[in-house]
């Protein structure tokens, strides 16, 4: 049997943690959206980022942030290789014709990296329960730790998820792989955010300006730009009226 090096529900409590980070991401994004979306490929994208997320944050941690917290020098060519290859991923699977045939790629990319976030979350929990002498903030499986597990809950996946949203509106207008080139960028400076975070937590406060910044640009332009004319203008009534409404995405054929 495998050494965890922590208790089983020790771990079970810092996935737990990680999975609230999806509640929060989607009642950011999602929750304005019930109804105008095609739900099935938001929920399978949702569980193809949870698959995803696993192997990346291995990777993450085995290629990037273990040798940086081991004293080695930045791995900039594995940082770029890694969130470059998750980059294309993202952008092949908001390419497919399940997501395209209904215009559906900025909310399969929301939801997608909503999935990833959460196994990150998990990763770094993992880390700051076991190391008991590091230079984290906070270590072991103490209440301060689970407050700053909290936090990274409410941060990390909302901010991936934003990314996502951001590859599938560009997916929708027909641009795909500079995109996917930015999105690397961007990938590799929350890895550093990360890095640095956990030592010195002033670092995440980019984190909510970001997400301020994407939340608003994911509002009124990225998740709407996937509706059909008819929808847009019911979004926006509904939008003025204050009203929620259960009506979904129409194929082009059903106009």
């Amino acid at each position: 049997m495998a050494d965890l090096g922590i208790p089983l529900w020790q771990l079970q409590v810092a996935t737990a943690i990680g999975i609230i980070g999806v509640w929060i991401g989607w009642r950011g994004g999602m929750s304005k959206m019930v109804g105008f979306y095609d739900l099935p490929t938001a929920t399978r994208l949702l569980l193809y980022g949870f698959f995803i997320g696993s192997v990346y944050q291995f990777l993450s941690a085995t290629l990037v942030l273990d040798p940086i917290w081991a004293g080695d020098l930045l791995p900039i060519v594995p940082l770029l290789l890694l969130t470059l290859l998750l980059s294309l991923l993202t952008m092949f699977l908001l390419t497919r014709e399940g997501v395209r045939r209904l215009n559906g790629q900025p909310t399969a990319g929301w939801t997608f990296g909503l999935g990833i976030g959460p196994m990150v979350v998990v990763l770094l929990i993992y880390r700051l329960i076991t190391t008991e002498d590091g230079n984290f903030v906070t270590n072991g499986f103490t209440w301060q730790t689970i407050v700053f597990g909290l936090f990274l809950s409410g941060m990390i996946p909302w901010t991936m998820a934003i990314i996502g949203s951001w590859q599938g509106w560009n997916a929708l207008i027909g641009h795909r792989f500079k995109p996917a080139f930015k999105a690397m960028l961007l990938h590799s400076m929350l890895l550093m955010v990360i890095n640095i975070g956990l030592t010195y937590p002033i670092a995440f406060l980019v984190l909510p300006i970001f997400i301020i910044w994407g939340q608003k640009k994911a509002d009124d332009v990225w998740l709407i730009s996937g509706l059909s004319p008819r929808m847009k203008q019911e979004w926006n009534r509904l939008q003025r009226s204050g009203i929620s409404t259960g009506v979904r995405s129409l194929a082009p054929e059903e106009e």
